[in-house]
């Protein structure tokens, strides 16, 4: 092969890295453009809680718009979910202990059954109100993920923190005294 021949491989394989880079910083630049926030996380974007209806066991129904104005603590939960069993008792210590305090608390059983509901409510002695998210509609507009998972709202109505996995009374505690 000729010294020519090797001059073009070497002259078209740095145009290839040039052309490379530039698509590059352009889907970098793209990308950066698209961000809703930029200068910050979109998990420091604290916004407001979705309005809903829950249909509590018992009978009944609690709307959000009766409640809004209030701390409010939201626990999505399940009966098969073993996290959810371990958590429940701090949850029910906590409420008996804030409740006075104005503070709300709601369980949101989520891809369960209402016998199964009834029974966990029962085994726990759940004193707040609960109820079964048919359909997943709640779930669905809090963006819920996974469970157990537990939303803290301010007065304001804004999801102040939410906790993705079992609680503990401490994380309770800090939590809704942020909120008070």
């Amino acid at each position: 092969m000729s010294l020519r021949f090797y001059k073009f491989l070497i002259f078209a394989s740095l145009a290839g890295l040039i052309l490379a880079a530039g698509v590059a910083a352009l889907l970098l630049f793209q990308q950066d453009a698209d961000e809703e926030t930029p200068t910050r996380s979109r998990a420091m974007v604290k916004e407001f809680a979705p309005d809903f209806t829950l249909a509590l066991l018992g009978g009944g129904n609690l709307r959000y718009a009766e409640i809004k104005g209030k701390p409010i603590l939201v626990n999505f939960f399940a009966s098969w979910c073993l996290p959810c069993r371990e958590e429940m008792p701090a949850i029910e210590k906590i409420a008996q202990e804030y409740r006075a305090r104005g503070v709300v608390f709601l369980g949101v059983a989520v891809d369960d059954t209402e016998a199964k509901m009834r029974e966990f409510v029962t085994r726990y002695q759940v004193s707040f109100p609960v109820g079964l998210d048919e359909g997943a509609v709640i779930q669905k507009s809090f963006g819920l993920y996974g469970i157990p998972t537990t939303y803290f709202i301010d007065k304001q109505g804004v999801i102040n923190y939410f906790h993705a996995g079992a609680v503990t009374e401490e994380l309770l505690r800090h939590e809704l005294d942020k909120l008070l």
